[in-house]
């Protein structure tokens, strides 16, 4: 596709244009580590993406050039209506810091509902960040789709408990997030959240802590 390739050789160029060297030096020191990083804007690598029409093949193009930047944008110009299962779970392979899996969720799985339930079957994995975007998926979820029912939150809740207890902290503040933003729905759901979160400042856990402290005070009124 002669049309799609051009596209992707001007991204390229865009993104360098948007170079930025102390982006990136503070990126590096939140611990975002990529094998090619330019320090690029999430602002302006939208404002890169906005220029292109949904573009499955020009996603693809993107995520298997491996640059920080190609792969939000792969995100971002992704047609969304053409993506697969099977290509849900390649993608989700390449999540390998806590902001590609945000801009996963955001940019890709929360905008259909038929990826609504890779929630669960992310934080089924053993790896640190598809973990972290299942919990993340679940929040957005719980923000954006008001005709979920609580079954559909409730079965995160046993995992949510065991990961409060987990050396990751991205791991931990996401299944944090995903409990806050479940208990806002409603009273029900609040009133189990409570329960585990109560449960968990039991142990008195230092790990475990953090996933209480950023979830009860904050629903708890």
């Amino acid at each position: 596709m002669p049309g799609t390739e051009q596209n992707y050789k001007k991204i390229i160029k865009e993104i360098r244009l948007y170079e930025s060297a102390p982006t990136l030096e503070g990126m590096e020191r939140m611990g975002l580590k990529y094998k090619k990083n330019f320090g690029v804007s999430l602002i302006n690598l939208k404002k890169i993406a906005e220029k292109y029409k949904p573009d499955k093949y020009l996603a693809e193009l993107l995520r298997n050039k491996g640059f920080r930047e190609t792969i939000i944008l792969s995100f971002m110009i992704d047609d969304i209506d053409k993506i697969q299962e099977k290509d849900i779970s390649n993608i989700s392979k390449l999540l390998s810091t806590q902001e590609l899996a945000e801009q996963f969720v955001i940019n890709i799985l929360e905008k259909n509902k038929k990826f609504h339930p890779f929630a669960e079957k992310l934080i089924l994995s053993d790896k640190e960040f598809q973990i972290s975007a299942g919990f993340i998926l679940y929040a957005r979820t719980a923000l954006i789709d008001k005709e979920k029912d609580d079954a559909f939150f409730e079965a995160f809740f046993d995992k949510g408990f065991e990961y409060a207890f987990n050396n990751s902290i991205y791991i931990r503040k996401s299944a944090a997030r995903a409990f806050r933003q479940v208990a806002m729905r409603n009273n029900n759901l609040k009133e189990k959240v409570i329960k585990i979160a109560e449960k968990i400042k039991k142990y008195d856990n230092p790990n475990a802590n953090l996933v209480y402290e950023e979830t009860l005070p904050l629903i708890k009124y």
